[in-house]
């Protein structure tokens, strides 16, 4: 695997991850109790989130750091 197919694996997974953790501060600032909440809805919503501008440059922004850019 080369070092730019390194960083882009990097990028997806930081933006999946910080989205999941939106959506999962989302719920809970609306009182809702993650545990009640299918895990595949979280993921599915996450899905969408991660395709943002915002989370994409955040996701690139904290790969840098990690010294994958």
């Amino acid at each position: 695997m080369t070092h730019d197919e390194m960083a882009r694996m990097a990028v997806r997974v930081l933006a999946q991850h910080s989205a999941r953790k939106a959506v999962k501060d989302h719920l809970r600032s609306r009182g809702v109790k993650l545990s009640y909440v299918p895990l595949r809805e979280i993921n599915a919503q996450a899905k969408l989130l991660a395709q943002y501008p915002e989370i994409i440059a955040e996701a690139r922004a904290k790969a840098a750091e990690l010294g994958y850019a």
